[in-house]
């Protein structure tokens, strides 16, 4: 019971912590529905749907890792961008078969994944949202997030209501990390492996037990099989400063993405 507790206690004030870390408040959960009324009205008509994920990463890494993540970056994204909000967090995601052998990963078909999250666009549409932002921190998410933006702006720009998937804080960001890390001499990609643990630990540190860091399967630069413990490429290099530099460059490359197509739109 008492681990229990304060595990509890622990997820409090990661949450408070995270609602601090911007001087304009931009996540809606902590608004109250006259609050967001008012900050739509008064132009902030963009969203970001963005989506975590709940899974195992081998011994080393917290469940909520995506989570934790998400909250940060989108928080820094809506800040960059200016009359942004950020939805409530979708802890939920599709996961590879494999991962859910593994106690406490939770995992959605592709299609329930899809469902929540247009019924997510349809409630930020109704509550006055013009410009609405799906995004994701983990991979099984992309391709759905993908299909249903492009599906939901076709239907939804003839009410004025338009919907775009960003990537590039995700994709693009991770291949220019895996150079990187490469570049050094380090195993550069992997599930649990060491930009995953590098981000995590820059953003929670408490999520990350160092103890048990120990390279797993590194095979094809990381990003092959799993081992037993459900880990690939090495997290031992890690660090929180090189995660606050992957950390910078996710969100840099989110903000420009997202900026080109807000200017598009609007014209």
């Amino acid at each position: 019971m008492k681990k229990i507790a304060g595990i509890g206690c622990l997820l409090f004030f990661v949450c408070i912590r995270l609602l601090a870390q911007t001087q304009e408040q931009v996540l809606i959960e902590a608004m109250t529905s006259r609050e967001l009324a008012t900050r739509v009205a008064a132009g902030a008509n963009t969203v970001l749907i963005f989506s975590g994920g709940t899974e195992a990463s081998g011994p080393h890494l917290a469940l909520g890792k995506h989570n934790y993540r998400v909250y940060r970056y989108a928080t820094q994204i809506a800040d960059s961008l200016g009359n942004t909000l950020v939805a409530p967090v979708l802890p939920f995601a599709p996961n590879s078969p494999v991962l859910e052998q593994y106690p406490g990963t939770i995992s959605l078909t592709d299609q329930t994944f899809s469902d929540v999250n247009e019924q997510l666009v349809q409630s930020m549409a109704a509550s006055g949202f013009r410009y609405i932002v799906l995004m994701s921190d983990h991979f099984n998410s992309q391709r759905p997030l993908k299909k249903l933006a492009a599906r939901l702006d076709s239907a939804l720009s003839k009410k004025g209501v338009r919907v775009f998937f960003s990537s590039d804080g995700y994709a693009k960001a991770r291949a220019e990390i895996e150079t990187g890390i490469a570049s050094e001499g380090h195993v550069p990609g992997g599930h649990g492996g060491l930009w995953d643990t590098a981000e995590t630990w820059a953003v929670l540190p408490a999520a990350v037990r160092t103890a048990y860091l120990a390279a797993g399967d590194t095979t094809h630069l990381g990003n092959g099989p799993l081992d037993a413990a459900g880990v690939s490429g090495d997290p031992c290099p890690a660090t929180p400063e090189q995660g606050k530099l992957f950390g910078r460059l996710r969100v840099q490359l989110a903000v420009q993405e997202i900026r080109h197509w807000l200017s598009q739109v609007k014209q």
